[in-house]
């Protein structure tokens, strides 16, 4: 009877930690394309014109779920072993949006974007490709 009680006690516990864990709102629904990795989204929009060479441009990223954290947006030419000459500042927005301000890419060629989002005390980093002619 004792062992009964004890595994319906566990069973319970373990049911109310699924349902705990689960309750976490869901990341909120984005258009494509979205930057994906252990339950963390990304999406990036330029403001205003393309990027080009050698001009300051911002980004507004979107971050999911709603609580998470846009820490740093940064971005390296991998093949030349370097990153941006400028220092990119971030701005909160509403709804999980931040706007990153201060971007440029010197030079053309291949370049990662990296957005480094925090949740729950844990760092994901989301890098995207981007080919600047």
């Amino acid at each position: 009877m004792r062992f009964t009680k004890t595994l319906g006690w566990l069973w319970t516990f373990a049911a109310f930690s699924v349902t705990a864990q689960t309750a976490r709102p869901s990341p909120c629904p984005m258009a494509a394309p979205v930057l994906e990795q252990g339950g963390v989204q990304a999406r990036w929009t330029v403001i205003g014109a393309p990027i080009s060479v050698g001009k300051h441009f911002a980004l507004e990223v979107q971050v999911c779920p709603l609580d998470a954290v846009l820490n740093r947006v940064d971005a390296t030419m991998p093949e030349h072993r370097h990153g941006m000459n400028y220092r990119v500042s971030l701005s909160p927005q509403a709804n999980g949006r931040w706007l990153a301000q201060g971007l440029m890419f010197h030079m053309p060629g291949r370049w990662e974007l990296r957005l480094d989002v925090s949740l729950d005390g844990k760092t994901t980093k989301l890098v995207e490709s981007i080919e600047l002619p």
